[in-house]
């Protein structure tokens, strides 16, 4: 199985041509492209070690027509399991999928473990931004009022379905759903299913609030004036840093 960078479809493309990027260049070692009725045999292997999701041939087919566009994040992650790439990746996040490896070098565990969400993941990780992105001046957002932002954006989730999203009573919403989460929040989409992201956006939330509770009045410009340049160097990231989180606090 091989591929170059520049064969990989562009951050605008879409997950019809994603996926139909993948099927021509990531199928198993020694074999054309793969097909539909491939790609859902291949889940269904990966589901029997795993216990993961699976998809169908005919939703494979699907959204290689266009015809599936918002597909269920069940579906995303058992793709992303064939193909040993991210969610991430399939929904536009990133142009570079995670290297291929040689069917010998391949682990018995699919790569979809580490992105596809239980539902005790997926809502611990909507909790906690409930919990941290909210003005210091008030208390976390209701439900009521996150399902009013989605709306206001375009989106389509009602405050019921957010609270049984938050409790684990559902798991599985589309990508469309997730996105306008995501941009409510002002975190990427990816922060619901990769560890590395969540991670990342969560240091800057707390390292944003820990600023909020000193209080900016306290932070005195003439420290930052007395930096060398390499503490100057080393301080750029982490404000810029501030002020992506920063973004993320304001509805």
């Amino acid at each position: 199985m091989s591929s170059s960078t520049s064969d990989m479809p562009s951050r605008r493309a879409t997950l019809a041509e994603r996926l139909t990027s993948l099927m021509d260049t990531r199928h198993p070692d020694g074999t054309g492209p793969g097909n539909a009725d491939e790609v859902a045999a291949r889940s269904r292997e990966i589901a029997a070690r795993s216990g993961g999701p699976t998809v169908s041939h005919q939703t494979v087919h699907n959204i290689r027509l266009s015809k599936v566009s918002n597909p269920g994040l069940d579906t995303l992650a058992a793709l992303a399991g064939v193909f040993s790439v991210t969610v991430g990746f399939l929904l536009g996040e990133t142009d570079t999928p995670p290297a291929p490896r040689s069917a010998r070098d391949r682990p018995q565990a699919p790569a979809v473990a580490s992105v596809a969400p239980s539902a005790t993941t997926l809502a611990a990780r909507l909790n906690h931004l409930f919990a941290v992105v909210h003005p210091r001046t008030r208390g976390p957002y209701t439900d009521a009022e996150i399902a009013r932002a989605v709306t206001d954006r375009g989106g389509n989730l009602s405050a019921d379905s957010i609270a049984a999203l938050r409790n684990g009573g559902w798991d599985d919403p589309t990508s469309k759903q997730l996105r306008s989460l995501a941009e409510v929040f002002g975190v990427p989409v990816a922060f619901f299913f990769d560890d590395a992201v969540a991670s990342k956006v969560s240091d800057d939330l707390t390292l944003l609030n820990a600023f909020k509770e000193a209080g900016a009045r306290k932070v005195a410009l003439r420290t930052v004036a007395e930096l060398d340049e390499e503490a100057l160097t080393a301080l750029v990231p982490v404000i810029e840093h501030l002020n992506r989180a920063g973004k993320r606090q304001r509805m």
